[in-house]
Order: C-alpha cells, then sequence, then structure tokens
C-alpha cells in the first residue's frame, strides 16, 4: 500500500470519529430499522439552506443527494455537520442506540451511491481535511451554523430523553469528530 492510500484511510479513520473516538461502539442493528430511510430526502442543500434544526439523518440525505449531483463541496459541509451532529446527540443522550446510530450512518448514507461516487468524496474530504486551512474553514461553517437545537428523537428509545446539551459537549464533538480548535473565542 503507498503512502497516499494509508493517508486516505487515515483520514476517512479520523473523519468517521473512529480514530479518538470516546464514544463506544455497539455492533446492534437499531431497532428501528435504518435512519436514513425514516425522514424525507430534502436534496442537495446549500450552504445558506443549512441550519442547526436539521438532524443527522436528514443532513446525511442531502450529503447523499449533493453527492450524486456532484456538488462535492456542499456534501463536504453535510457530511462534516452531520457526523458532528450525531456525536454531539451520542454524548448528550448517552446510549448504545446514539452511539451506534453515530457510527452507523455514514455506512449507511455511503450504500445508497455507486464506487466511483464514493471516491470522487472521499478525494474531496481528503483534499479538504489534510489542508489546515481548509479544515479550519471547514470547522468555521459548522461552528457558524451552531450547535444543535432539535430534539435527538432519532436515537431516543420511549424511556430515553436528552437534555439541549451544554457548550462543553459541543467542543467535545466539534474536537473529537472534526478536530477543530475549540479553544479559541468565536464572537459573532
Amino acid at each position: 500500500m503507498n503512502v497516499r492510500a494509508l493517508a486516505t484511510i487515515a483520514v476517512m479513520l479520523i473523519l468517521t470519529g473512529c480514530a479518538s473516538s470516546p464514544l463506544k461502539s455497539t455492533q446492534k442493528e437499531t431497532p428501528r430499522g435504518t435512519y436514513l430511510n425514516q425522514v424525507a430526502n430534502p436534496g442537495c442543500l446549500p450552504r445558506a439552506s443549512v441550519n442547526n434544526t436539521l438532524t443527522p439523518p436528514v443532513l446525511y440525505q442531502g450529503m447523499v443527494s449533493c453527492i450524486k449531483a456532484n456538488n462535492l463541496n456542499d456534501g463536504v459541509l453535510l457530511f462534516a455537520l452531520a457526523g458532528t451532529y450525531s456525536y454531539f446527540d451520542a454524548l448528550r443522550v448517552d446510549t448504545d442506540q446514539a452511539r451506534q446510530a453515530h457510527s452507523s450512518m455514514l455506512g449507511e448514507a455511503l450504500k445508497s451511491i455507486n464506487n466511483d461516487q464514493q471516491q470522487a468524496f472521499w478525494r474531496a474530504i481528503n483534499g479538504r481535511f489534510s489542508n489546515k486551512q481548509q479544515l479550519a474553514a471547514l470547522c468555521g461553517q459548522v461552528q457558524d451554523i451552531g450547535k444543535p437545537v432539535y430534539n435527538p428523537a432519532y436515537v431516543l428509545t420511549s424511556q430515553g430523553s436528552a437534555g439541549a446539551g451544554d457548550m462543553q459537549l459541543w467542543n467535545r464533538a466539534l474536537n473529537g469528530y472534526l478536530h477543530c480548535a475549540t479553544d479559541v473565542l468565536n464572537i459573532r
């Protein structure tokens, strides 16, 4: 395996939250079926249409639409936001189902695109995440959109509940999933 292939694999592991995730992984299937099939596909969402009320399943559906439309820049933003939000939800809900959702939704989304589309998307992600300036810009976009304000019902059982989550958990999600610097003060 060449160095470029190893670098791509390393970036994929980091981006899927596997490399430094404090989250436990489980192998169980969600009792509610697939996560993405539970929501309507919003189509490829441009940055101006993205806000902190959109759940990870909706964002991943939008990401798939962007990939299919060869709009990889918007797809990368949706990927970053969906992964950060599902990581945050796994932290604030703190159940096996929430951790499973974080671990499985990206794979579920990628199953709906062909191999060539997957490779093109991973090249786009690798390009953005291997460049410190581009990664910082992406982190800035995610931070500007902000911490999610939806109720994470997609990972709650009938007995479960979730608070809004505090900024400490949000910063852990930004750092743990995207590896964003979270010790910098954001003034809006």
